[in-house]
């Protein structure tokens, strides 16, 4: 197996090519639009950004380990996603995030191409969370900047690419492993669809 790291160094950064391998896969992806208000307020933090956009992170608990207090803490953490549920829905501009239940993305090491629901300005920041189907299901929290956003035929929505900003390297790196991951599974099945 290759280390992405070397392909970095390597090949794949020779002039006219892309950085990062990328892959055509289905991923479930939420999404929503910063405000430089947001941004600015947060002082740039994306940990700040993705607890007020996406909720605050729990992990479920071993059914074993459950007691009073966890409980407790499950059942709050629930209520402030009801909160802010409701605040969205009763909010003019409709401020909750959207989500993209296992659409066809584009993904690399840098950034992603999707389909959204409205366009974007290019520059535009959009809050993303992305599933990342792995050994252990991976839900991975980043900014991106928008770079592109065009109309779709028949007016299905917009091809939205974005630059990944601030990723961190066990980040990226992470998302790289996803892409090897799924073109071996790809090789394998394409191999097996003609041994047939």
């Amino acid at each position: 197996m290759i280390d992405s790291k070397e392909l970095r160094n390597g090949q794949e950064k020779q002039e006219g090519r892309r950085e990062f391998m990328r892959i055509d896969d289905l991923l479930r992806v939420d999404y929503r639009k910063i405000s430089q208000q947001e941004f600015d307020r947060s002082s740039g933090k994306s940990e700040a950004i993705f607890r007020k956009v996406f909720g605050d992170p729990i992990a479920p608990p071993e059914i074993e380990e459950v007691d009073l207090k966890l409980l407790y803490n499950l059942i709050y953490q629930a209520n402030l996603k009801m909160d802010r549920i409701l605040e969205a829905l009763e909010a003019r501009e409709g401020s909750a995030y959207s989500s993209v239940d296992t659409e066809y993305v584009n993904i690399s090491g840098s950034g992603m191409k999707f389909v959204t629901d409205r366009g974007y300005a290019i520059g535009d920041m959009i809050a993303l969370k992305i599933f990342l189907p792995m050994v252990s299901n991976t839900w991975l929290t980043v900014l991106g900047k928008v770079v592109s956003s065009t109309e779709l035929p028949r007016k299905d929505g917009y091809s939205t690419a974005v630059r990944f900003e601030g990723l961190s390297e066990d980040d990226r790196e992470m998302i790289i492993r996803y892409i090897f991951k799924r073109q071996r599974e790809l090789l394998r099945l394409t191999s097996d669809m003609k041994a047939r």
